[in-house]
Formats: C-alpha cells, structure tokens, sequence
C-alpha cells in the first residue's frame, strides 16, 4: 500500500494514476477530492487535514501503508507566519507517523526552488550550496532538514527529490508551461521577459514517476537527494517555439521587468542515472501529451 499525500494536486493525480498503472494499491490523503477516477478496488481517497497530528495518525492506523510519498505543500500563499506553521506541521505530522508506524520507504518531494536562481548558466547538482528565495523554498529546505533529522535519529528511509519545471496533463498550476499553453491555445502572444533567455530543465512528470519506482525499489537511495530532470535544459523562448509547432502563436521577447534579470536553474541527473533512471520523454512528446489534455479540457 502506497500512501500519497496531495493525491488530488497536479503531481499526486499522475503519480497516483502512475501507481495504479503498475497494479499498486494507492492511498490517497488530500483536503480536495479528486478530479479524476481511479479503480476503486486499487484508490482509495481519504479527505484529511495533514495539519491535523490525530487525524493523520488515524489514517495511517486505518490504511497501514508500507510506503509513503509526501508530496503535500503549501502552494498558495498565506502570511508568513502561518505558510511556515502549516508546512512545518504537514511535513513533521508525516514523518512522526512513518516513524512510528515503521514506514519502509518514504520519499519526500522537496524543489529546485532550494538552490536559488542562479545567474550562471551551468547545472546544478546535489551538493551545491542551497539559497532559497521566497517562503516556498524556504520552506522546501525547511522540509528537507527535517526529513533528515528523522533520518539521522530514527532511522526513517527517506529519499529527498528535487524536482524542476515538471509539466504534464492535469497541470493546473500557474507555472510557466500552463500560462504560455493558456496563452497559445488562446491564439494570444506569449510574452516572455528577459528576452526569453531563462533557463530550465522541462521535466515531463511521467519521468518523475518513473524517477520514484527507481528509488523505491532501489535501498541505495536511502537517505540520498536527488535532482529530478531530464536531463535537457531549454530557455523559455526555445520552450514557446516548441509549443508553435503544435499551436502557433507568436512569441513576445520582451527586456526584464525592474529588479529582473536572466536565470539559469537546471540539474545534472547523474547522480540518479546511476540507480538506472533513464528519462523517456523529450519536450516535443511531453508537449504533445499536455496540449491533448489541454484541448481534451479547454473551453
């Protein structure tokens, strides 16, 4: 029995479904139903406030899961002081309840957002020196330092991901990928800042999915962070061309906004090809797989 929290987001649903796919048995805990169905006699939905230290206790005391995914977060912002205090309980409420319920694997979904953006255009990889801007990132490490806290002193198996600019279907995020599809298949320009010379790794989240399998049945990961890509970087501009070729739409490079300037954010996987991973999608088939959603969806 796998255990996903954040079943019913952008991630979740596809790992959720990913999971099911490969005939496991999937939890999942999230205060929004999902949008999508599953087999009920593989998915099971249990609406619960991870907040909650005695309703998360409940849920593992009634499902017994022998793996957890923790992909739950705080994505809307909030005052400080309550964005911290909610991310801080969601992710320890996890990890106490793995720990006593002697969880056999627990992977924890942590960001790129943790290393900063960087104004060198080179990759990042595992061990560079974090420097998360915002409350999100923060919060992220936050995360991540607690996990290995738990790791450390209790011995929980966990494995840290690091993820980028993961797109895919049911992407309903406002990230980058969603606001320049809304912009193409509305037949408007797509106008990208800095000239469009942003730089990133587009990861199609099926790879992320596939990422996860590795590692759950691979004990080399115990206790390791891995960045989770596809290897590839591209600019946004070379992204919106890439979308022109499925819904063409002209693309608007525009100067940086005030206090603006170019970033380069993307990983070397190295570390976790060496475990086997092996990425399948380029940008073009995970693009045509999201605009079929978006179309299938649209209007």
């Amino acid at each position: 029995m796998i255990l996903i929290t954040g079943s019913s987001g952008f991630i979740g649903t596809n790992v959720t479904k990913y999971f099911i796919n490969e005939g496991e048995k999937v939890v999942g805990l999230d205060l929004t139903s999902p949008k999508i169905s599953f087999p009920h006699e593989l998915f099971t939905f249990h609406k619960c406030d991870l907040t909650d230290r005695d309703l998360v206790f409940k849920a593992f005391a009634k499902f017994n899961p022998e793996i957890v995914i923790h992909l739950a977060f705080v994505t809307h912002r909030k005052d400080i002081y309550s964005e911290f205090m909610d991310d801080a309980k969601i992710t320890l409420n996890m990890l106490e309840a793995s720990c006593k319920h002697k969880i056999e694997r627990f992977i924890l979904m942590s960001s790129s957002t943790v290393y900063g953006l960087k104004t060198i255009d080179e990759p990042v990889n595992e061990d560079d020196k974090l420097n998360p801007k915002g409350t999100y990132g923060k919060a992220k490490l936050m995360a991540e330092l607690m996990a290995k806290q738990y790791l450390e002193t209790e011995n929980l198996p966990i494995t840290i991901f690091r993820g980028f600019e993961i797109y895919g279907p049911n992407l309903t995020i406002p990230s980058i990928v969603r606001k320049l599809l809304d912009k193409a298949i509305n037949k408007e320009p797509m106008i990208l800042y800095c000239y469009g010379k942003q730089k990133t790794d587009f990861t199609y989240v099926e790879d992320l999915c596939q990422a996860m399998k590795i590692v759950l049945h691979n004990k080399k990961a115990i206790g390791e962070t891995f960045n989770v890509g596809s290897g590839k970087a591209y600019t946004y501009e070379e992204f919106a061309k890439a979308i022109s070729k499925f819904l063409p739409s002209k693309i608007e490079l525009l100067p940086p906004r005030p206090n603006e300037q170019p970033f380069y954010l993307y990983p070397t996987v190295e570390k976790l090809k060496s475990l086997g991973f092996s990425p399948k999608y380029d940008i073009f088939e995970g693009l045509k797989k999201t605009i079929d959603w978006m179309l299938s969806n649209h209007g």
